[in-house]
This record gives C-alpha cells, sequence and structure tokens, in this order.
C-alpha cells in the first residue's frame, strides 16, 4: 500500500463554507479517498476564520466515522491510528489572526484540539510578523515570544507565508525545528510564496523542512503538470532534503491543480512517477509519509 501524509489543506473551510461533508465531497479532498491510502494522516488547516466552529467540524466528522478515522493531537497518536487501520486526521491554524494572535488563545487550542502546526502569518501582515505577500517586514516582538511559546507548547511553527526577514528572524530564535508546510522552490519559480535554497537547507538542517505545494503557478509559469511536481522534489531532494522534504498539497485551498494530479486520489501517481524515476522506495515513502512524522515527533 502507498502511504500518505499531507501537511496542508484546506477542505476544513472549503467544507464549512460551501457544504458537504469531510467523509465525501465533490472537494479535491476527502476521508473516502483518503482511505486509498495506508497509513494515511492530513492535517486540515484552518483558514478565514471561524476556528472553534471548524475545529468542533472536525472533531464531529472524526467522531461520526470512528471506526475509520480518529482525530489526532500528537505524532504519538497518528501512530497509533496507524496501528488501528484507521486515518489520521490533525488540525493546524493557517495565520495566528485566526486566533486573535492571543498567546491564551494559543495555549486553548493546543490543549484543546491538539493543533499540530501554525502558520505565523496568511498572505497580510498581522500583530506578529509581516507577509511573505505582504510589506516583507520581520518578527514583531510579540511575534518571537509567540513563536518561542509555540514551541514550549510543540506546536510546529510553519513560515510558508512568512516573509524571508520573518523566516531569518525566526530561525535566529528557533530550539526546534521549524517547518513550511506548503512552499516551492523559489530557484525554479521565483514567486514570494517559495522558498530560496538557503532557506530550504536551513529548514532541513534544524530537523524541519517543506512540504510540496500543488499550486500551479508555484510549480511552473505555465500549464503545470506532475511532471512539475516532480521537478521541484527533485531540486529539494539535490539540497539534501532526504529526510525534509514532504507533502503539503494545499488542496481545496488552490484554485485548480496540476495536471493528472486534481485531487488526493490521483497523489498515488507522483508516488508510482517517483518509482519509475528508480527513486529508492524508501525514500519516496520518507516523502508521502515518515519524513513529516518524523519532523513532527521532534516539534514535540
Amino acid at each position: 500500500m502507498i502511504p500518505y501524509f499531507d501537511a496542508h489543506c484546506d477542505t476544513l473551510t472549503a467544507v464549512f463554507e460551501h457544504g458537504g461533508g469531510l467523509f465525501e465531497n465533490g472537494f479535491m479532498l476527502d476521508f473516502r479517498r483518503l482511505g486509498a491510502y495506508s497509513p494515511a494522516a492530513q492535517v486540515f488547516a484552518v483558514w478565514n476564520g471561524g476556528y472553534e466552529a471548524k475545529a468542533a467540524l472536525l472533531r464531529r466528522e472524526c467522531a461520526a466515522h470512528g471506526s475509520e478515522i480518529r482525530f489526532c493531537r500528537s505524532p504519538r497518536e497518528v501512530r497509533e491510528a496507524a496501528a488501528s487501520g484507521r486515518t489520521a486526521a490533525l488540525l493546524s491554524v493557517e495565520g495566528a489572526e485566526q486566533l486573535g494572535c492571543d498567546m491564551e488563545r494559543l495555549r486553548g487550542a493546543r490543549e484543546r484540539d491538539g493543533i499540530i502546526m501554525l502558520n505565523l502569518c496568511w498572505n497580510r501582515d498581522n500583530a506578529l510578523c509581516g507577509a511573505a505577500m505582504g510589506s516583507g517586514s520581520g518578527l514583531t516582538e510579540r511575534g518571537r515570544a509567540f513563536v518561542r511559546e509555540c514551541q514550549r507548547l510543540g506546536v510546529a511553527v510553519d513560515l510558508s507565508h512568512a516573509s524571508e526577514r520573518a523566516f531569518w528572524d525566526v530561525m535566529e530564535i528557533a530550539e526546534k525545528p521549524v517547518v513550511a508546510s506548503h512552499s516551492d522552490s523559489a530557484a525554479l519559480r521565483a514567486v514570494p510564496r517559495n522558498l530560496t535554497d538557503n532557506q530550504f537547507r536551513v529548514l532541513a538542517a534544524c530537523g524541519g523542512g517543506a512540504g510540496l505545494n500543488l499550486c500551479p503557478d508555484f510549480l511552473a509559469e505555465d500549464g503545470a503538470g506532475i511532471e512539475d511536481a516532480v521537478r521541484h522534489l527533485e531540486h529539494f531532494l539535490a539540497l539534501g532534503g532526504g529526510r525534509a522534504v514532504f507533502l503539503g498539497s494545499d488542496f481545496d485551498g488552490i484554485a485548480s491543480a496540476p495536471r493528472g494530479l486534481a485531487g488526493v486520489q490521483d497523489m498515488a501517481a507522483l508516488y508510482e512517477e517517483l518509482l519509475r524515476r528508480n527513486y529508492d522506495e524508501g525514500l519516496v515513502r520518507g516523502i508521502f509519509y515518515d519524513n513529516l512524522l518524523d519532523i513532527l515527533e521532534r516539534t514535540q
């Protein structure tokens, strides 16, 4: 069986705002299709407000299908879900503004919902830092305290939307691994949301890493396909990312997907393409599952 552990999707917000369910829907990802992989795990991001209601929705859906899905608050629980043959569902926050950039709400989200990672910002600056699509400013003093508290709580600090200046500010104070859950290579496609080679190397060196984003505009200038996703993976691998690159699809947060990767049901094609190119299956399984789980364990 092909394993699958993806660090970022926006399906929770798609279902909350447009209707349907997480178990089966017409979006890019659902639990039914995730069930084709084994072991399987998915991090569901809360974005665009309504944190408490969306977190409750995920918990309800998991409880309603408890024989097949487990709501997980830690890497240990992900491993337990895998051992019992269930899909693991985890929660993340895309932009600390979803929690009002408030330390007490951060602690509550960790203690109650076990949020596993948190983007310091989304596409706009907030009280913690500048955004890659915003002013480009760095961490504020409040942001520094927030990073330290995330790491104390075991919440992975996610820099996918942060400015490059904020990225380096975080790396100066980080004491645990840091991630960029859904970002590609700026060397191959120079958009603000992608990572420079130096950024990726530092993420890998700190025990963290980056998740492959399937946004076509992040992969290629025009008409991205599965081959462009492979190019970005290969570039990260060439930078020493064998244990630092993982999946961060951004399904249902992207308006369209690359040719051949329309939804989670097609990700097996990416796995098989890497094998066809003679990559060791252990390496490919790392990209698809083990790397992210190992990184999250190190953040704990």
